[in-house]
Formats: structure tokens, sequence, C-alpha cells
């Protein structure tokens, strides 16, 4: 369960002892550096390779500003350039792939939606747009299971939540397709998170939570 002080300190609530933004975003760091919430970070192999590409980009920029018109050193650089990330992505094979691959949602966890979406206010506080947009699909995952709407399934991919779950809220079936495309990108795809992310996710949890559940036909 989230500690009191981290709520306290990102929802600005007071108490005998106010705690200031600084002090709360020091604390949300701490908090936010525990193992749990990095479970959807990229496996290191990933991030090796990421580095490599980036680091060799940059060299690559600086060979071809310094070689008149572009010359056969930029074009040798190039040719290097692709072998080494060639092989790189070839060694990294079906570890690469498989940190792409969509997964569930929801861990196999007790934690209440209320829980979920403590832990996305805190995040989103500290800057961690990645772990609030996770957090806050999970809260609107485990927020659905809650009201017996959706059966409680561990392994459920985020499409698979948008797609069972539209069915029963239609008014909240395109943010909920919305957010599910975003979590998928954001948690196993190579995009950034950013704010614009977790609103999309924040707006398809509140959707979700205000929508009416229909009676589908045959049910």
């Amino acid at each position: 369960m989230t500690p009191y002080w981290l709520v306290a300190g990102v929802v600005g609530r007071l108490d005998a002892d106010p705690i200031n933004r600084d002090d709360a975003r020091r604390r949300a760091h701490v908090e936010l550096s525990h193992a749990d919430y990095h479970r959807y970070d990229d496996s290191w192999p990933v991030r090796i390779v990421k580095d490599i590409e980036h680091a060799l980009g940059r060299a690559f920029e600086t060979a071809a500003s310094n070689s008149p018109g572009g010359g056969a050193g930029a074009v040798a650089f190039v040719v290097l350039l692709v072998a080494i990330v060639a092989i790189a992505r070839w060694q990294l094979g079906p570890i690469g792939r498989a940190a792409h691959e969509p997964r569930g949602v929801l861990a196999d966890t007790t934690m209440t939606a209320a829980e979920h979406r403590n832990r996305a206010t805190a995040a989103a506080a500290a800057g961690d747009w990645k772990m609030a947009v996770v957090e806050r699909m999970r809260a609107l995952a485990r927020g659905l299971e809650q009201r017996a709407l959706l059966d409680p399934r561990p392994g459920r991919t985020a499409d698979e939540l948008a797609t069972e779950a539209g069915q029963m809220l239609p008014t909240a079936r395109d943010p909920l397709m919305a957010a599910a495309a975003t979590f998928d990108a954001v948690a196993y795809g190579d995009r950034t998170a950013t704010p614009d992310d977790y609103e999309t996710i924040r707006r398809a949890d509140d959707a979700a939570a205000a929508a009416r559940p229909v009676e589908l036909a045959g049910v």
C-alpha cells in the first residue's frame, strides 16, 4: 500500500507537519526507485543496444559535419554504423522482440484501483511518465474488475481489456481503445512517455468510471 506521507505530499493534503513541493518530489523519487515500479522498463540488453545506437548516431553527425561534401569518410562511417547495429540486433534476437510483445496489464496483485491511482499520481508528480501511464492503466483495469464488469484475469492485454470493457461500456469505448494503444506504445514499444500519454490514460479511466454498463444480448 502506498505510504500515507507520499499520497499527502503529492496531492497536497495538509496535516500537522506540512510537506513542501521539493520535499514531496524528493520522497516520490525515493518511493519510485523501488523495483516494483520498473517491471516494464527495457531489459539491460535492449538498453545497451539503444545506447550504442544513440552514441553512434551522434558520432556520425560529428563525422558528417567535418567531412567536406559528406565525403568518403562519412560514407565509410555509415557502412560501419549499419554493420554494427545489424550485428547487435541479430545478437539480441528474441530478447529484443520479447520486450515489445504485449503482455498483461495487471500482474497477479491484490492492490486496489485507488492504490494504483495513488502510485500513478506519485509517478506523475515525480515526472516519471512511463510509470504514471502503467499505474493508471492498472487502476483502470482493477477498477473494472472491482465493479464486476470484467472477470479478474492477470494475463489480459490492453487491447483485450479495451475490447471487452468497450462492449459493456459503449460510451467509453473510444477512450478505452486510445488508452490501450498508448499503453502498448509506452510500456512495450520505443515511445517515450509524455504528459499527454498520461492524460490519455487518465481520461479513459475517468470515462470508464463514469460510464454505465449496458446489458449484452444473450447474457
